[in-house]
């Protein structure tokens, strides 16, 4: 038995990411995205071994539908881009996350929640949302969501 050496592990975690993303149904696009979105980086090989570890287990959660690790929790407020906007309620955030639980994500770290919130309120991380960006997010998807509700009783009518 062979012991394989830290290139032979990096190679076969990155082959498990576009596995995992392959199995996902991700075309290049979404995959970028939740690249980005997850570690900051838009290809594995820029990646460091923990972020590549940690992306890898998240995908893994994503394709067993199970919540992704530390989901859940509201991010912290970040002082850039902020200059004295005023921030978001706890109420919100509850409520932002209790929306993403009713799409089928898996709560305020999931990537489609943070890719419905940049084209929404031009952020590019939830941590940067106003409270006006935030009443922008939460309304936006609650309609999108009884848009889905409402094609999904017809397509069953029909």
């Amino acid at each position: 038995m062979t012991m394989k050496n830290a290139a032979q592990l990096r190679s076969a975690l990155i082959g498990k990411v576009h596995a995992l993303a392959k199995k996902l149904g991700y075309d290049e696009d979404t995959y970028r995205v939740v690249l980005l979105t997850q570690t900051g980086k838009t290809s594995c090989k820029d990646m460091t071994d923990k972020q590549l570890s940690r992306l890898a287990e998240a995908l893994e959660c994503l394709s067993k539908g199970k919540p992704l690790p530390d989901a859940g929790k509201a991010p912290q407020a970040s002082p850039q881009g902020l200059a004295g906007q005023i921030l978001p309620t706890a109420r919100q955030w509850n409520t932002l996350a209790g929306l993403a639980n009713r799409a089928g994500w898996s709560g305020l770290d999931d990537f489609r929640l943070l890719g419905f919130a940049r084209h929404t309120a031009k952020v590019a991380d939830l941590s940067e949302l106003s409270r006006q960006a935030m009443t922008k997010v939460i309304s936006g998807l609650s309609r999108r969501l009884t848009q889905l509700k409402a094609s999904n009783v017809s397509e069953v009518i029909a």
